[in-house]
């Protein structure tokens, strides 16, 4: 673990597997684009994108009077930690705000690219800012999956937290998971997206194993 210090009082670290899951990426865009410099954009890419989506989460635990948050940075993206549970509205709009905030990323970043001259002229911009779009555009929708862990899940458990008791929210949300996590997988399979279909996999089998849980243990304060 590498520890880059904290911004608020919320301290950020780096795990090693996001440092390997990096690795990856970079030798996968060097195997289309035969560029190292090119490739090698997506390690401040990654790192940039993942860290603005954890402040936010921790930005709004803070707004919200929970203090500060302990963010690191691992192989599937990044976790936000909080000591306190919040309201269940609260987690909704802590929940989003993550998506939403990779949305603004790649909203400012298309927005200066298309109206700052130099930004254009740079060859290492032309290839960093659509880049820094792309990446935040697909990881926002991505978040916004239904599936726990996602900031979909955590979202729409949170949502129904509002309404449900805690172990009706959890069924039907867990649920929810199951089905549209499924038909995720299928339609990244058909669509070649295999890394996508495979992460979404395991978050399905996640919420299963939480399913059988439940069945057999009941939901923790029944």
């Amino acid at each position: 673990m590498i520890h880059l210090g904290s911004i608020g009082g919320t301290s950020i670290d780096v795990d090693i597997s996001f440092l390997i899951v990096a690795a990856l990426w970079v030798m996968n865009d060097y195997q289309h684009s035969q560029d190292m410099k090119v490739a090698l954009l997506w390690v401040p890419v990654l790192f940039l994108s993942v860290l603005i989506h954890e402040l936010a989460h921790a930005a709004m635990f803070g707004a919200f009077g929970y203090g500060s948050s302990a963010i690191v940075l691992n192989g599937m993206g990044g976790v936000t930690m909080n000591s306190h549970r919040a309201r269940p509205w609260h987690d909704l709009i802590i929940s989003v705000a993550g998506p939403f905030s990779s949305f603004i990323l790649a909203i400012v970043a298309i927005f200066l690219y298309q109206r700052v001259p130099w930004l254009q002229a740079d060859p290492m911009m032309q290839a960093l800012m659509p880049t820094l779009w792309a990446a935040n555009i697909g990881w926002g929708i991505f978040n916004l999956v239904p599936v726990s862990p996602l900031d979909g899940g955590h979202a729409t458990r949170s949502f129904l937290r509002m309404f449900l008791k805690e172990r009706t929210a959890f069924v039907i949300a867990v649920w929810i998971a199951i089905v549209v996590g499924t038909g995720c997988v299928i339609l990244g399979i058909v669509t070649r997206y295999i890394f996508v279909a495979l992460l979404l996999g395991w978050y399905v089998w996640l919420n299963f194993q939480q399913w059988n849980y439940f069945r057999t243990h009941g939901y923790p304060g029944d």
